[in-house]
């Protein structure tokens, strides 16, 4: 059974987000489902996005092909670690935490992606079966003993 949900969106020369398809036996896309957003948030076009995604340790860019890709489920693979520290760069956010949607996206794991402190983070996988409140409930849990034997 599938069911599409679109938005409405206009695709153009500005390289836009595609619209998204989401189908009752599709597994998460929580990586690509940031890239949406902060794309919609912030107000950038992909091609905006992939200028602003280099990697610090590399100095390569992204481009708004392999970006667009990302979005339309055409990367088979989990990719290469520069290419999650430059997208991190270009969303902002810390490098672990994209590092984390990613194995959620391609490998399939639930994570829990937990901040100890500023600049540190725990990421690790869920134990299978868990629902999202056991999940979080671990992670709170792992959180304050981690805090509490600082």
């Amino acid at each position: 059974m599938m069911v599409t949900i679109t938005t409405k969106r206009f695709r153009g020369a500005d390289n836009q987000m595609p619209l998204r398809r989401v189908t009752a036996d599709r597994p998460p896309t929580p990586l690509s489902d940031c890239i949406r957003d902060h794309v919609r948030d912030v107000g950038l076009s992909i091609r905006m996005l992939a200028l602003q995604s280099v990697s610090p340790t590399t100095g390569q860019n992204l481009t708004a092909q392999w970006i667009t890709d990302v979005l339309n489920g055409r990367v088979p693979r989990m990719p290469d670690s520069w290419r999650l520290d430059a997208l991190a760069a270009g969303l902002g956010r810390d490098p672990d935490s994209v590092k984390a949607m990613a194995i959620s996206q391609w490998i399939g794991w639930d994570v829990a992606d937990i901040q100890t402190d500023e600049g540190e983070r725990l990421i690790f996988r869920v134990p299978k079966g868990y629902t999202p409140e056991q999940s979080a409930r671990l992670a709170d849990e792992l959180r304050r003993l981690i805090i509490s034997q600082g």
